[in-house]
């Protein structure tokens, strides 16, 4: 299965954790941002509108053809990753996403971690473990 995994930059090594073990479990991840250029391109976004465009294409590329899109609850605040839940929200309204996945304790609340599309664990291994 394909996989994106979406996430806080601020918490990067829970998505880098949750990725390893979506990929140790024989998956496959769309786009590791985490150890990509989103990660080092610290500037201000506008000082380079070319690269944050090249950069916001190629993340959205990658939750529209993952099978899953899982979103890390963090206890930093996110953006893009607010964005990756809108656009997995409606591919799987659509029926064209068969897992969305808010993985972790919620503490930064938004109404769409409960549209009935969504599944909700306290880690990942849950969800890797419901899918055997």
């Amino acid at each position: 299965m394909k996989v994106y995994v979406a996430g806080p930059l601020a918490d990067i090594e829970t998505v880098r954790t949750v990725q390893d073990a979506v990929v140790a479990a024989g998956h496959e991840i769309t786009l590791d941002w985490s150890r990509g250029p989103d990660v080092t391109f610290t500037a201000d976004y506008g000082s380079l509108p070319s690269v944050s465009a090249q950069l916001a294409v190629d993340d959205l590329d990658a939750v529209l053809t993952a099978d899953a899109v899982l979103v890390v609850a963090s206890r930093h605040e996110g953006r893009g990753m607010f964005v990756e839940l809108g656009a997995a929200l409606a591919r799987a309204r659509r029926g064209d996403l068969a897992h969305l996945v808010v993985v972790g304790p919620i503490r930064h609340e938004t109404v769409f971690y409960y549209h009935p599309s969504v599944t909700r664990v306290p880690d990942v291994g849950e969800w890797l473990a419901a899918l055997t």
